[in-house]
């Protein structure tokens, strides 16, 4: 019994593969063994422990086992278990598979031989009356840098003759605007006094340079070039920023001296697509955002009548739209992961270039995405095709992050712990806090590592490279568990072996374990696109439930559990228990600072706060309500990111260090 068919799924057994017209997954083989038992005993109810002496022949008995498979093959068969359609539960009895007998299709031979001359005939007809187009390259192999300079160098903007290109050169506010010529290697700097300059556009006629000039406030200003000397001249400022700020990367001079950009409202993140028109020096709200989306990135097409968007559409979601100047509507054309760095057009326009992190793709306008590879573990940021489309511009950045430790007793003496000239980041201590899990992108890989005693250890090689939300470590210290997208992945500290348990639900966040349950609370964003909604995943059934208060979901910042497994959770101010009547109850608030962590134990809270000074770090008394100050460290470029159980030693981040170049790729 290789393969049988349930409703409008086929099953392979062998590929332990379940298809149908819209979906193909791929499930463990137990979980396919399972299926396969209550298949040859359909219509017949089963108890969990034939299920399991049958799957399971030499092991003691265990439910979970049995329930999780049974979830599992039910989320593949798109069931929903309160009303499902082919794994029926019988209380106190087991299940039964009701399915109608069924054979695969087979393939239809009637007419084939005449279906094949038909499209050779029509392959024949599409070539006469649309010959041969240019194709678009698509195989890259040779990187080279565009500058010789050791400075950073980023904000990279091609001339539309594709003579030149503006950057930004230095860090911070020693910032200068350069040009160079691409055909001789000139460069030449146009702006002298330093300062931070980002988003650069050029005018049309490649006449004029735009740029978003940093001080106390953002300005808009261009000046133009002299077309003998290349020096700039008559410097204007068109526009100053007061409650939104421009967050595009690439500013679009569009040919009727309208200026597209998307900005962001400081107070509540609102973002928006814009325009100034230099005539008036008014701005115009083209289309604003909505839900929990963000816009990124705009790219004005070459013949001007529609912008490709580039939106933060959910946690690890990013939605690219079309979007019609003239008739203001818009069409979505694809989602992707793991965050857009650029978006531009191909000079034929008929194909997106999206900077996708650490690699590049192509986008056509009916959707279908291509990955243009070439060895590269750096982050990629605003990649351009050159005018021919034979070589792509773009920048690329080193990031290296460490974790660095002090103690409460020397507080201000700093000793790193892990420096490996990469990101390293999101220490998690273990149960006893003698050790702790961290997550590393080397050469571009994501994956866990152990830190103990001085050393470091791969436990998780995320054979896939996906993005990584969250550690948790069981309660037992012999393993812990990361989440991908779609997937759980437990992971066996000592063996370094991993177990992957697919689920439904889209990209959620791993915050901490249950005591009593085999469950862990996560957070998941909210609709507003900047708070979190707490929620509870059980290992056993992969559901997932959200916390409520009044009949309304809870948003959150930070989160634990105590030993009683009560949830508690916090907005910028406020701490709040769900206690074991479900019943929403405040526990304590800050007057001033915001919360960024908690720590709850059995009579005792620890919060962690913060300001622009520093990190503060209170003990408050359930009983008697007192608040005692425990700890104390400044603001100075070092992020506190975690601190061992007894609160006797504290983990941090490095500022991340930036290594900006720009390259091209042929």
């Amino acid at each position: 019994m290789g393969k049988f068919v349930i409703g409008e799924f086929a099953i392979d057994v062998s590929r332990c593969k379940i298809s149908s017209a819209d979906t193909e997954q791929v499930v463990e083989p137990k979980v396919m063994d399972v299926l396969q038992y209550l298949y040859s005993h359909r219509g017949t109810v089963v108890s969990q422990e034939q299920i399991f002496s049958a799957v399971w022949p030499n092991a003691t008995f265990s439910p979970s086992y049995v329930q999780r498979c049974i979830a599992l093959l039910r989320k593949a068969l798109n069931e929903d278990s309160k009303n499902p359609r082919f794994i029926i539960t019988h209380p106190k009895r087991g299940y039964s598979l009701e399915v109608a007998e069924q054979q695969l299709n087979k393939p239809k031979r009637l007419y084939l031989p005449a279906l094949a001359i038909l499209i050779v005939m029509l392959i024949g007809v599409v070539s006469w009356f649309y010959p041969d187009t240019p194709q678009v390259k698509t195989h890259f192999t040779k990187l080279m840098p565009i500058s010789s300079s050791e400075e950073n160098e980023s904000s990279i903007s091609l001339s539309h003759n594709g003579e030149y290109v503006a950057f930004v050169r230095g860090d911070k506010s020693n910032q200068a605007i350069w040009l160079k010529n691409l055909r001789s290697g000139k460069e030449i700097r146009l702006t002298q006094k330093q300062s931070t300059y980002h988003s650069l556009g050029w005018s049309s006629d490649d006449s004029e340079i735009v740029f978003v000039h940093q001080q106390d406030t953002q300005t808009l200003g261009y000046f133009t070039l002299d077309k003998l000397t290349l020096q700039p001249a008559n410097y204007r400022e068109i526009y100053t920023f007061k409650d939104f700020k421009v967050t595009s990367q690439q500013l679009e001079w569009a040919h009727d001296n309208h200026i597209y950009f998307i900005e962001k409202r400081q107070s509540d993140n609102h973002t928006q697509l814009s325009s100034i028109d230099l005539t008036t020096q008014e701005k115009r709200v083209i289309k604003s955002s909505a839900g929990q989306d963000w816009m990124k990135l705009q790219a004005l097409s070459p013949s001007q009548q529609s912008i490709a968007l580039a939106s933060e559409a959910g946690q690890n979601k990013y939605r690219i739209d079309l979007f019609d100047i003239k008739a203001s509507t818009t069409k979505t054309l694809a989602i992707v992961e793991d965050s857009v760095q650029g978006l531009s057009w191909h000079p034929d326009e008929k194909q997106l270039l999206i900077s996708n992190k650490h690699e590049l793709q192509l986008l056509n306008l009916q959707g279908q995405l291509k990955k243009l590879a070439f060895n590269n573990y750096h982050i990629i940021r605003d990649a351009h095709f050159s005018l021919s489309g034979n070589d792509i511009l773009m920048e690329l950045v080193k990031v290296d992050v460490d974790i660095i430790r002090s103690t409460r007793q020397a507080p201000t003496q700093f000793e790193t712990l892990v420096d490996t000239s990469s990101v390293d980041f999101l220490p998690v201590y273990s149960p006893d806090s003698s050790k702790f899990v961290f997550e590393s992108h080397r050469f571009g890989i994501k994956q866990l590592f152990l830190y103990e005693n001085g050393a470091q250890t791969l436990i998780f090689t995320n054979p896939n490279n996906e993005e990584l939300f969250g550690i948790v470590w069981s309660k037992d210290g012999k393993e812990v568990i990361t989440a991908s997208k779609n997937t759980l992945f437990r992971v066996n500290i000592k063996e370094g072996s991993f177990e992957s348990i697919p689920h439904s639900y889209h990209s959620f966040y791993l915050r901490e374990m249950y005591h009593h349950e085999d469950a862990i609370l996560v957070s998941y964003r909210a609709a507003d696109g900047v708070t979190f909604h707490p929620a509870k995943f059980d290992l056993e059934t992969l559901e997932l439930t959200p916390y409520t208060g009044s009949g309304e979901r809870l948003a959150c910042y930070a989160m634990d559990i105590d030993e009683q497994d009560q949830v508690y959770f916090s907005n910028e101010k406020q701490v709040f228990r769900l206690n074991k009547n479900k019943a929403l109850e405040t526990v304590w608030q800050s007057r001033t600072k915001e919360i960024i962590g908690l720590s709850a134990g059995a009579t005792m809270m620890t919060v962690t706060l913060a300001d622009k000074d520093g990190y503060e770090m209170n003990e408050i008394d359930f009983k008697s309500g007192s608040n005692k100050t425990i700890f104390n460290g400044k603001d100075d470029g070092k992020m506190l990111i975690n601190a061992s159980h007894d609160f006797q030693q504290f983990l941090y981040l490095t500022e991340p260090k930036r290594t900006r170049t720009l390259v091209r790729l042929n």
